[in-house]
């Protein structure tokens, strides 16, 4: 369970207490929303860190309670707390997603999805999918500091020869000559140098490609702002690199891998 999770559910020590801390709907969002967004809103699609609030019914307007609108030009996305988390589209109401949570971390040897529904007045299929988006959330990835690769691969094959299709051209004429799926992968380097030291953690995402909003998402998500970035000369890196306490790049068009501790190899 992250620290955030720990520290909004210190005072709900028993039932009662649980009962009244979720019995409003708006508690229960701002609640999710000191959960999920621990150092400050950000934007789900590209990190963003700036962003409007848009009025909501409860106050006059016309828009669900808590929907913001992200204030990059760039992106301007309408997002809620459960955007892209694992309780995206939800329609259960989120007294029923934190009751749930409150019960899995009582539960010290797990609890049943038979034994959630009875507790939350949900099928036993309802139940299980809740456990398991549940389950996601508590292990919402830490962000990485100190010193942090990033690079770009890709995943799959090259699309199979086919007699009757015309050969595909190159640069604007024709389509991408390969079916590979494009990734990202975040690399923290360890601490010490040493035999026997803990190694450094490293995340993979698949990315709908390679632009600079993607890579914003996946850094803004793996990344804490104060880690010193390596990459490669990949013109989105250097778009992003000024957001972090410092940035170097290797020129691998120049055939330039290495220099001294700068590179993007660990991966």
């Amino acid at each position: 369970m992250t620290r955030a999770m720990q520290e909004v559910l210190a005072g709900i020590a028993t039932v009662r207490d649980m009962v009244a801390a979720f019995e409003d709907e708006d508690r229960c969002r701002r609640l999710l929303e000191a959960m999920v967004w621990a150092k400050g809103r950000n934007c789900p699609a590209c990190g963003h860190r700036r962003s409007t609030t848009i009025t909501g019914r409860d106050a006059g307007g016309r828009s669900r309670p808590g929907l913001y609108q992200c204030s990059n030009g760039h992106c301007r996305l309408q997002f809620t707390v459960t955007t892209r988390t694992p309780l995206h589209s939800t329609k259960l109401p989120l007294r029923v997603w934190l009751t749930g949570l409150w019960l899995i971390l009582q539960a010290d040897k797990g609890i049943s999805s038979v034994r959630l529904a009875e507790a939350l007045g949900v099928s036993q299929p309802t139940a299980w999918r809740i456990g398991h988006a549940l389950r996601l959330l508590m292990t919402r990835e830490r962000q990485f500091g100190g010193t942090v690769e990033i690079d770009e691969f890709y995943i799959g094959g090259s699309p199979r020869k086919d007699a009757d299709r015309p050969r595909l051209g190159r640069g604007r004429k024709g389509q991408p000559r390969t079916a590979k799926t494009p990734v990202l992968a975040v690399v923290q380097r360890p601490e010490e140098l040493v035999e026997g030291a803990p190694a450094g953690e490293a995340r993979a995402k698949v990315v709908d490609d390679l632009s600079e909003s993607e890579a914003r998402r996946v850094l803004a998500q793996s990344v804490d702002p104060s880690a010193h970035l390596m990459s490669d000369e990949w013109k989105s890196f250097l778009s992003i690199g000024e957001a972090f306490a410092a940035h170097d790049t290797v020129r691998h068009s120049e055939r330039e891998y290495a220099r001294g501790t700068v590179h993007a190899n660990s991966g």
